[in-house]
């Protein structure tokens, strides 16, 4: 699984881990992604998407609607 997102292309960042000693440490941001099930263009797809791109409203999830349950009558 590539740790990019599909919408804003947010990737992974390298760096240093900086201890109150100074010691530096090499560490990793990753950002936060999500599968989400979305609707493109009629099609059924699923993207990796930041938290961030789905927060803003870029996606749209699409949600598997239930069925309605009839009501018993009294």
């Amino acid at each position: 699984m590539s740790r990019t997102c599909d919408v804003c292309g947010k990737a992974p960042l390298y760096g240093c881990k900086v201890s109150k000693t100074y010691n530096h440490t090499k560490r990793t941001w990753r950002p936060n992604l999500l599968k989400v099930k979305t609707e493109l263009s009629g099609r059924t797809m699923t993207l990796n998407v930041c938290t961030r791109c789905l927060r803003s409203g870029f996606v749209e999830k699409k949600v598997r609607v239930p069925k309605e349950t009839p009501v018993a009558a009294n």
